[in-house]
């Protein structure tokens, strides 16, 4: 590797040094740094145990437990004697200026990584999409900052937290339906649904439409004048948008992708356009092999309050193409851990924004048989990888079809965790997926009388 992909062993004992003092500055080089940037094997060791300590007690270690630890290893206890001797500025009590300097390194990287995309595209002949990647490159580089991670404090923010309860744009915790009558009646009688803070998560086999009741909240939450943020993690932005278009427009999901929408939806959709633009849905996709960290969801959310306002509802669809983006590369048989830590986040995400966070995940493989047995009801006992990711979600919802429920379009919901609520029996909807309607509200009353 070149030395110019590297950091500067002096600069990197300055990073860990600072890492150990500023649980800030740890959790952002924890989320960029890769071992590639190291020189050593003793800094790659040492950083590798750090993180592994923190995960496990949820506090940076300190100088004295790392040298006790690495008692035996002389390499690495000449790093931590380095490391313990540095002392920073009293200006600096933020470490700002190390950051900025980081930051600057990980942003050369990342222009070293899309120069190489880019002329490989280029030299293989498709110079329309090695331009598209250029211009999509530019506008990530203009928005890209490792600095906005930030924790609040109880004496020095709270000034600026009162002000802040104070404003007009300031909420309590408040109700937005799903617009799915008997599940918003359980979640709190006739003015019902989710609250501001809690988490959803919708579970199902592939192919129930699970993606497809993501859209229907959105549309759902928009229609009632909130604002949506939706995070699309599988399949492209255009497939998302398409789902959108069809559902809201009410045409044919084959006829949006074409493009064939009649002239008298186009003047109906122009009305609709002009009353709910204002609380629009925000769609982020990630086409890229690089997955979204929360972290990352995290920062869009702030872009896009600042831009478009409140955001109310945040879908992502779906939990487990997110990544944790805490610098640990999880083995196979530690992803029950990345989920757990995964649905933290997510709950983590509902309180800060004070917004409704659904997301959905697969359920684990159930036999045909059982599966079309219209009495079974999926639980959290066919969660894929960890029961135990379903503690921090305020509901559980399954989404329960079988061969024969399929064909007449209609499916069973189940609540399975409901907090601070009863549950009850399952739930019969009626569906409309050619027109992208999970919810079909005119045919669940024919169907169930309510």
């Amino acid at each position: 590797m070149a030395k110019s992909e590297t950091l500067a062993s002096g600069f990197i004992d300055e990073l860990l040094a600072a890492s150990l003092q500023s649980r800030n500055v740890f959790e952002i080089v924890r989320q960029y740094i890769k071992f590639s940037y190291f020189q050593t094997e003793a800094e790659k060791t040492l950083w590798r145990w750090l993180t592994e300590r923190f995960d496990k007690t949820g506090l940076i270690p300190s100088i004295r437990q790392a040298q006790q630890h690495f008692a035996d290893n002389e390499a690495v206890l000449n790093k931590i004697k380095t490391i313990s001797d540095i002392e920073f500025p009293e200006q600096d009590a933020n470490f700002d200026v190390i950051i900025d300097v980081f930051e600057r390194f990980i942003k050369k990287m990342k222009f070293l990584e899309a120069n190489d995309k880019i002329v490989d595209t280029y030299n293989r002949g498709d110079k329309d999409k090695a331009w598209d990647l250029f211009v999509k490159y530019a506008e990530d580089f203009s928005k890209f900052s490792i600095q906005d991670v930030k924790f609040e404090t109880v004496f020095g923010d709270f000034t600026e937290r009162q002000l802040k309860r104070c404003s007009e744009d300031w909420k309590r915790r408040y109700k937005i339906p799903t617009m799915i009558d008997e599940l918003d009646y359980r979640l709190g009688g006739d003015n019902g649904g989710p609250e501001t803070g809690e988490c959803v998560l919708w579970l199902g086999d592939s192919g129930v439409g699970k993606s497809q009741v993501l859209v229907h909240l959105g549309i759902a939450a928009a229609r009632q004048g909130f604002r949506v943020a939706h995070f699309q993690l599988e399949g492209t932005k255009e497939q998302c948008l398409n789902r959108y278009d069809a559902a809201w427009t009410g045409t044919l999901y084959q006829d949006v992708k074409i493009g064939n929408i009649s002239a008298a939806r186009m003047e109906i959709s122009k009305r609709i356009i002009k009353k709910l633009r204002k609380n629009d849905i925000i769609i982020s996709s990630e086409e890229t092999f690089n997955a979204k960290t929360l972290n990352d969801v995290r920062r869009e959310l702030k872009e896009m309050e600042k831009t478009f306002g409140k955001i109310d509802v945040i879908i992502i669809d779906y939990l487990e193409l997110l990544e944790v983006g805490d610098g640990h590369n999880y083995s196979p048989g530690e992803e029950r851990f990345r989920q757990q830590k995964l649905a933290k986040g997510m709950k983590m995400l509902a309180m800060e924004f004070n917004a409704v966070v659904h997301t959905a995940t697969q359920s684990s493989n159930i036999p045909e048989e059982q599966k079309n047995d219209p009495e079974f009801i999926i639980t959290r006992s066919q969660l894929n990888e960890d029961k135990g990711k379903v503690r921090p979600f305020d509901v559980l919802i399954t989404i329960n079809q079988t061969r024969d429920e399929r064909k007449e379009e209609v499916m069973r919901l189940h609540t399975e965790k409901i907090r601070d609520y009863k549950n009850g029996d399952p739930m019969r909807i009626a569906n409309n997926f050619d027109y992208a309607r999970f919810y079909d509200r005119k045919r669940t009353i024919e169907i169930t009388g309510f």
